[in-house]
């Protein structure tokens, strides 16, 4: 879980420096807020952080992030950023949805 959180704490770092529209910042900082949160759930199985929530699924938001909070700010972009981190929610919140 501590790579998980790390690479969420470096995603939020990533769009406090971008210049994305603050209501679309607002609302990526609140999804990423929420899936911190349901990280220290002790609830969360292993199963779940190894398996459809692992390490390279986070990889590869951070990497997603990158690309939008490095200038590529188009509105598919997040779009595809929103419905990832939505999909993670889901996951790790098991029955409940985020929006």
């Amino acid at each position: 879980m501590d790579h998980q959180y790390s690479v969420i704490n470096q995603c939020l770092q990533l769009l406090k420096q971008s210049d994305m529209p603050t209501i679309k910042k607002l609302r990526v900082e609140i999804q990423l807020i929420q899936m911190k949160r349901l990280l220290l759930n002790d609830a969360i199985s292993s199963q779940v952080m190894h398996g459809s929530c692992g390490e390279d699924l986070f990889e590869g938001l951070l990497c997603q992030m990158r690309r939008i909070c490095g200038g590529s700010c188009e509105s598919d972009a997040l779009s595809d950023l929103m419905s990832r981190i939505g999909g993670m929610l889901t996951v790790l919140g098991g029955e409940q949805t985020y929006r």
